[in-house]
């Protein structure tokens, strides 16, 4: 086990370093970054300091100057440093459109299912990696390209703590396997389903999820100016674009399916998506 670590990740072409100097921050910063790119030869646009300090043994986060995080919730270290790099990331970025949404993998191209806090997208992306589509994120993507091939951050699933009993009823996994505090926590997604290849697939097919408990599901083909104006909600890099890129967002979404997905349970969920979305959900999913 290694007694401190320099870690260099980001996300398309975009680094930051993670000094770590103790073994439990080494493994903290691995489970958040292993998917995630290594960096290169090119400086960082942030360095942060990780760290248990003091007798009581307390976490730290540091950037330079900034404290960013000081207690003993592992959880909310975690949520406080990945949030850091995505931001990190994201800031200048302009290599396509960043996207606030969990997406996954089929044969036949990627599904994106952008959505705001709160709307249910990581515990979805969840049942749908569990059910055999390969994780891409649950949290960010970059759409660049012609293609609009899906560039996504892959981290650990971080859901509430509302979640863990909807998480429950199709997944077991052991209380040592997650960073868990007060108010959610995150699972690595191999838990989930152990055949994770990373890719950059070409968008197929958007969907808006919002679970609404004990809600009959129903899915809702939007037309394209309202799949572009719900799009919007969830864009996150709008300023580094020239004419902020609404009207390539907006070809996109003409070019694209969109869909609202309302939900009260996952209960004859994937027979309503097989039967909405042939071929994308029948053939990959189990």
């Amino acid at each position: 086990m290694a007694e401190s670590g320099c870690h260099t990740v980001g996300f398309c072409d975009q680094y930051v370093t993670v000094n770590s100097y103790d073994p439990e921050s080494v493994n903290l910063v691995d489970f958040l970054c292993c998917d995630l790119q290594a960096g290169t030869d090119a400086p960082p646009v942030a360095i942060y300091d990780l760290a248990i300090v003091g007798k009581k043994r307390m976490l730290s986060l540091r950037q330079g100057d900034r404290q960013l995080y000081f207690g003993d919730c592992r959880f909310e270290l975690a949520y406080t440093l990945i949030n850091e790099i995505i931001h990190q990331c994201i800031a200048d970025n302009r290599t396509g459109f960043a996207i606030h949404a969990g997406a996954i993998g089929l044969e036949e191209g990627a599904v994106l299912l952008p959505g705001k806090s709160g709307s249910g997208k990581s515990t979805l992306t969840a049942w749908l990696v569990a059910r055999g589509c390969n994780y891409l994120t649950d949290e960010l993507v970059v759409l660049a390209g012609n293609d609009h091939r899906i560039h996504p951050f892959t981290r650990p699933f971080s859901l509430k703590a509302s979640s863990s009993a909807v998480l429950s009823s199709f997944l077991s996994y052991a209380r040592q396997e997650v960073v868990a505090g007060a108010s959610g926590f995150m699972l690595p997604h191999r838990l989930v389903n152990g055949t994770f290849s990373a890719a950059t697939p070409p968008l197929s097919l958007i969907i808006f999820p919002e679970y609404k408990e004990g809600t009959a599901t129903r899915i809702t083909k939007l037309t394209a100016a309202l799949g572009c104006a719900r799009l919007m909600e969830c864009y996150v890099n709008a300023r580094n674009l020239q004419g902020h890129g609404f009207s390539r967002l907006a070809e996109l979404t003409r070019r694209t399916p969109v869909y609202q997905l309302t939900y009260g349970s996952f209960v004859g969920l994937h027979e309503q998506l097989a039967e909405s979305f042939p071929p994308l959900f029948r053939r990959k999913t189990r």
